[in-house]
């Protein structure tokens, strides 16, 4: 077999005729009813139930055409990673972001990557929460991603290259009863603490093993990607969320919101994550530096 009879299999299945088949992949229909016929033989196996009612795949057909997204994944990767050999000024890019990083970095690092007269890298962009752009890198959707990673997601397919680390911390409404208690000097029980609701984005992998005390099982809690939004509940509930300072910087200087350290002293921190066979192209090692470049000073000045 080879990845045009997958593709053929694939059509088939999905049209359930061939001649909407031989349409899709642009042949003619004689010509797909050779291919599958000799593809049958081939294997010894009948792939296609025929009836008047069209084509129904067998069981032979479902085990290939599931088996083959793990083939295209290895072709895709391999496609990737030869248009990044010389990605440097020309060809894409495929960046992943989570939403802190998206907010606090990327329109510097964008404008530093695409800086050139002679720049004709075209830069493809999507934020997503860490577990999702993990899965991305993997397949080979995105080339490289930066968010909420830690080195112990590490493995023999991943690259995960520290950036920053700030402590976690808490943001609501200046007049929030939590933000007077605190102010006043009063203690907060665990328990009160738990009884908080949350908006906040999805929990990074690494923080999963920590103890959140926030947003317990009694609590109301929103899972919510988008700071902008975040800040506008913010600003008109008793919500409270979780970030670095530094995004909470505007709002804080206008006195809309208020920051608390989070009582467990968590960090956050982001990563660059690549697979390990792209981790020393040149496109990729650009995107990496030029996001170190920006991440400390920006962090530390917050």
């Amino acid at each position: 077999m080879d990845i045009s009879d997958i593709a053929m299999l694939e059509a088939i299945q999905k049209h359930g005729s061939i001649s909407k088949a031989s349409e899709f992949l642009n042949i003619t229909q004689p010509t797909l009813s050779k291919r599958l016929a000799r593809l049958e033989d081939k294997l010894g196996t009948i792939l296609f139930i025929r009836s008047r009612s069209g084509l129904t795949p067998t069981e032979h057909t479902h085990y290939i055409v599931g088996k083959s997204e793990i083939i295209q994944t290895k072709i895709k990767n391999i496609e990737r990673h030869i248009k990044l050999v010389n990605a440097l000024e020309a060809g894409e890019l495929h960046i992943g972001v989570g939403p802190i990083i998206e907010q606090l970095y990327f329109p510097h690092v964008l404008l530093q990557l695409s800086d050139s007269s002679t720049n004709r890298l075209r830069i493809s962009i999507r934020t997503e929460e860490a577990s999702e752009l993990k899965k991305l890198v993997m397949d080979g959707t995105l080339d490289i991603a930066v968010g909420p990673f830690d080195q112990s997601i590490c493995s023999d397919e991943y690259e995960v290259y520290p950036m920053v680390e700030h402590p976690l911390m808490i943001a609501a409404r200046p007049d929030h009863p939590l933000v007077q208690k605190i102010s006043e000097g009063q203690p907060v029980t665990k328990e009160e603490w738990s009884k908080q609701a949350l908006i906040a984005p999805h929990r990074a992998e690494y923080m999963k093993g920590q103890e959140m005390i926030l947003g317990g099982e009694e609590a109301s809690r929103i899972d919510c990607d988008n700071y902008s939004v975040i800040k506008e509940v913010l600003k008109k509930s008793d919500y409270i969320s979780l970030g670095p300072s530094a995004v909470f910087s505007a709002e804080v200087q206008e006195q809309t919101l208020s920051l608390i350290p989070h009582p467990n002293s968590l960090m956050w921190n982001a990563s660059c994550l690549a697979r390990n066979e792209n981790a020393c192209l040149p496109a990729i090692k650009r995107v990496r530096d030029t996001f170190h470049q920006y991440a400390l000073p920006t962090i530390e000045s917050a």
